[in-house]
Formats: C-alpha cells, sequence, structure tokens
C-alpha cells in the first residue's frame, strides 16, 4: 500500500483525499471515533478549498505583476525620453546649469567616468510577524558619490523557468508583499540600476519552507547559488 507521504503537498493532498471515504466508512473497524474521522474529512476538504483559493489568488497576483511590470516599464522609457530630451536642451542652453536646476536632475556625465552601482550581496530574509509578508535585505557598495540607485527585484516560483519582476525599491531592502504562501520554496534576484548603468545580478537566493516539530514555527532554511547556507526560524503567524 506504499508508505504515507510526508512531503511534498501535493503528495499529502492527494493521500488524505483518497482517504476520508475509507476513514468515514470504516471509522470504528479502524478503531477511529466517528467524530474523528468526520473531523479528517473536514479538515481536508478545507485545505484542497484553501489551497484552490491560494492558487487562484496567486494567479491573479502573476497577473496583477506583469501589469505592473509593463507599467513600470513604460514609465521607465518615457523618464528616459525626458532625461534625453532635457539634457539635448540643456547642452544647446546659454546656462547649462540654468536648466539642470530647473529640471532637478544631474547634467550628463561621461558614462565611463563613473562605475556601474555594486553587485548586491548576503541576501537575508525575514517573515514580518503581522502579516507573514517576507522583507528580503542585501547589502550593496556604490561609487562614492552617486545617488538615485534602485535595486530591482525578480522572483521565481518551482512552477516558473524564469524570474519575474516583482518590485523596485530605493532602498537595500523588499517588502514582497504579493508572495502567496503555498509553494515549497521560491528563489530571489536582486539587481542594483542608476540610469542605463546596472550592476551584476546578485546570486540566487533560494528559500525552503516547513514547519517545526511542534507545528508552531515557520522554518526558514536559505541558499545562494554559491552553496552557503543559512537557516533561521520565525514566528508563524
Amino acid at each position: 500500500m506504499g508508505s504515507i507521504p510526508t512531503s511534498p503537498r501535493a503528495a499529502v493532498q492527494a493521500y488524505c483525499t483518497a482517504h476520508i471515504v475509507p476513514f468515514t466508512s470504516n471509522a470504528t473497524a479502524i478503531g477511529l471515533t466517528t467524530a474523528q474521522a468526520t473531523e479528517f474529512a473536514t479538515l481536508t476538504t478545507g485545505y484542497v478549498q484553501a489551497a484552490g483559493d491560494a492558487e487562484a489568488a496567486r494567479i491573479a497576483a502573476a497577473t496583477a505583476t506583469e501589469n505592473a511590470t509593463a507599467a513600470y516599464n513604460a514609465m521607465r522609457r518615457s523618464l528616459s525620453r525626458a532625461v534625453s530630451d532635457i539634457r539635448d536642451f540643456a547642452s544647446d542652453a546659454a546656462d547649462p546649469q540654468e536648466v539642470y536646476n530647473l529640471a532637478q536632475i544631474p547634467a550628463r556625465q561621461d558614462p565611463s567616468a563613473v562605475p556601474a552601482p555594486g553587485q548586491p550581496r548576503d541576501v537575508s530574509v525575514a517573515i514580518i510577524a503581522a502579516s507573514g509578508e517576507l522583507e528580503l535585505s542585501w547589502k550593496s557598495s556604490n561609487p562614492p558619490g552617486t545617488t538615485g540607485t534602485a535595486y530591482i527585484v525578480r522572483r521565481r516560483l518551482p512552477t516558473e523557468t524564469v524570474f519575474s519582476f516583482v518590485g523596485v525599491t530605493g532602498e537595500r531592502k523588499f517588502v514582497d508583499s504579493t508572495f502567496i504562501a503555498g509553494p515549497d520554496n521560491v528563489e530571489y534576484t536582486v539587481q542594483a540600476q542608476r540610469g542605463g548603468l546596472s550592476s551584476p545580478l546578485s546570486e540566487i537566493f533560494l528559500i525552503r519552507f516547513g514547519r517545526s516539530g511542534t507545528g508552531r514555527q515557520m522554518v526558514i532554511e536559505s541558499a545562494t547559488s554559491s552553496g552557503e547556507n543559512a537557516a533561521g526560524k520565525q514566528e508563524a503567524a
């Protein structure tokens, strides 16, 4: 009859669903109370419904993320065109600096004079207790005197083959408010960007989820693509 699965979730769900009828129909004969068998059936069907709701929400979130990505790219293209036109105008103006001051943008610089932002590194994760959201943080060294560095965060779920844009931040931290609990793991990359210059991608940051023996703590096991591992426990909501 095979062994009783403990993971992944899909296997456990299938096993529990398949045992609703045997447990409820033969409760007394197999040593279960009617109440116990009924509870098992109720909890199993409840999880199936919750998992379906979570999947529907994930699909909706993915669509919203794609829309946000398209809107973000359009905004960046518009900004790039506007800044380029302003700088072209300033180059022909009697007082270029006055134009830059009015536009509140820096003057055009020789791209080779200022290096690209530093590669994000030492990515770590924590769970926000109040909401259950994931908060990523990292380190990154940027050239002295530079400003306006943004960090682009991308995510890949186990069912996905490519990383998708999930957000951008001007800080060295980011809260992923679109991640929905359910997958056993998730991967992230972070990339710094300033103007037309981009840093190398961070190493892929892998987060695995599980529960401790008490079932009250969320256990996070994280690893970079280089194989360095870190483990941490956060109280589950």
